[in-house]
């Protein structure tokens, strides 16, 4: 019996992940501070978009929690409150989508 021969498919659209998120995400390091249940947060900022955000933080969070996030949200840089919801805890940080994206 002899081995068929393997063919290389053809590279299409469909072998290419795509990007699910509908605003550009920004790379930062910028410290915050964010409320959950009542109790205040400190954390990371590693990824920013008008849509939502990444934190880097210590704690136990899970999906559906609301939060409250202290960045710099505005074009200026000044430091605002946004609110939103955890969409993912992965152990090292949460996945923040804002419940009101600008």
């Amino acid at each position: 019996m002899s081995d068929p021969e393997v063919v290389p498919r053809p590279s299409s659209q469909e072998d290419t992940p795509k990007e699910s998120r509908r605003h550009r995400r920004v790379p930062c390091s910028e410290g915050t501070h964010f409320l959950t249940r009542q109790r205040l947060h400190e954390g990371v900022i590693k990824n920013i978009s008008s849509g939502g955000t990444y934190i880097e933080a210590d704690g136990f969070f899970f999906a559906g929690q609301e939060i409250t996030v202290a960045g710099p949200f505005e074009s200026d840089g000044r430091e605002v409150k946004q609110k939103g919801a955890i969409v993912r805890y992965d152990g090292r940080g949460i996945g923040v989508k804002f419940t009101k994206p600008k």
